[in-house]
């Protein structure tokens, strides 16, 4: 993302005004910009409406009071969580048209993906021309091979930014990617974002019979919302492999670019304890003459040292507490290396690293524990791995961490 200064002075060569007093934000900049290349674009497709999908918050945002209501509360429906790419699909006169929720760097538009879904693009939906919908792409599959063997949303990810042809080529051999559909933001003309859920379901429902009416369901599918034993219903979910749920809010309008509270995620995440065992530098930190963050390890099952991320999550204290400067450069403190930290993560990547890891809290005090106690068994990961055909990461120690330093398990 281009600096405030960048975008300011983009601004400033293309004649867009800049309030004379007070601060002026990326977000207000990077709309105005977008604006203009809206209203000066003169190539063969004009770009889309530009609509940024609704966000969910987390859960763990709210209260433990909170989050029970919601869970509990006949208000919230709830779907399973697709992990893939947000797409908003539009239903034009030339055609289906789809955005991500990703900016173009040069016009600051909203990324088209059309020319890498032809099998969606191309579906007969006229009907229902006029119409704008909210949903996710992804492929089924837990991991592709794109050369390599990557998971799931990295290759959905790849396909929707690489060549058209690229993607095609791969689709029509190894599978298309699926749109995943929630919600409805206009129907056949009629915009329905004040709508509250409940009444917005019902034109997704109309659009739903259409779509399974023309035998599309290989490509196009429907959020299933359950409103009863939510809490039952994500237990499931996790157990059968899946990500998690969004709780939604049936009185709620949709909300286009808010995180809101009316979509709250509620992911699977794991909590143990890890070993601070070297840090990286940043390069906005680096200016401040701090860490930019730190790497976390523990001990797999066979006694081995692993590191399963760097975390950046930490606050502003104690990252001027752990920070030295070694020769100019900001350093991690040596007394830090071997320091416990509570934290937790979504799940392990194919590298087997945490996905979403966080810091919870610091184990000092009363609240400390031994290293020896910062354990997780990957065995059954890396029998993933292994029948995915995906080679299993080497355990540390690597030159860059700092594990000379570390006491004694």
């Amino acid at each position: 993302m281009k600096k405030l200064s960048e975008l300011i002075e983009e601004c400033k060569e293309k004649g867009i005004s800049l309030p004379e007093t007070g601060k002026v934000s990326k977000n207000d900049l990077i709309r105005n910009l977008a604006e203009y290349h809206l209203q000066t674009h003169s190539g063969e497709n004009s770009p889309l409406e530009q609509i940024m999908p609704q966000l969910a918050r987390d859960i763990q945002d709210l209260s433990a009071e909170e989050r029970e209501e919601a869970l509990k509360s006949d208000r919230y429906a709830c779907g399973e969580k697709v992990n893939g790419v947000r797409g908003i699909m539009h239903i034009r006169p030339e055609g289906i048209r789809i955005t991500s929720r990703n900016r173009c760097s040069d016009t600051h538009l909203l990324n088209e993906l059309t020319d890498n879904l032809p099998h969606l693009c191309s579906l007969d939906l006229g009907q229902w021309e006029g119409s704008i919908f909210d949903g996710e792409l992804y492929l089924k599959e837990d991991f592709i091979d794109l050369g390599s063997k990557t998971n799931a949303l990295e290759a959905t990810a790849a396909l929707l930014h690489c060549g058209p042809d690229k993607a095609k080529e791969f689709q029509d051999l190894n599978g298309k990617i699926r749109y995943h559909i929630f919600d409805v933001i206009r129907a056949r003309g009629e915009d329905l974002i004040t709508l509250p859920l409940r009444e917005r379901l019902e034109h997704l429902h109309g659009f739903k019979g259409a779509v399974e009416s023309r035998g599309y369901g290989e490509f196009v599918e429907f959020e299933t919302l359950v409103f009863a034993d939510k809490e039952e219903y994500f237990r499931k979910v996790i157990e059968s492999g899946g990500e998690g749920i969004v709780l939604k809010d049936l009185k709620a309008p949709y909300c286009p670019g808010a995180r809101s509270r009316s979509w709250l995620k509620v992911k699977r995440n794991s909590t143990l304890d890890a070993i601070i065992i070297g840090h990286e530098r940043g390069k906005e930190w680096d200016k401040k003459g701090l860490i930019g963050s730190v790497e976390l390890g523990v001990f797999d099952e066979k006694g081995d040292l692993r590191s399963i991320g760097r975390v950046s999550s930490f606050p502003l204290q104690k990252r001027i507490e752990m920070t030295e400067l070694v020769n100019g450069s900001p350093s991690l403190k040596r007394e830090f290396i071997g320091t416990v930290v509570e934290c937790t993560f979504q799940d392990l990547n194919k590298n087997l690293r945490g996905r979403h890891l966080q810091v919870v809290t610091f184990r000092e005090g009363a609240n400390s524990k031994p290293i020896s106690e910062c354990r997780l068994d990957f065995s059954n990961e890396k029998e993933r791995l292994i029948r995915a055909g995906i080679a299993i990461p080497d355990s540390l120690p690597t030159p860059n961490l700092m594990t000379a330093y570390l006491p004694n398990p």
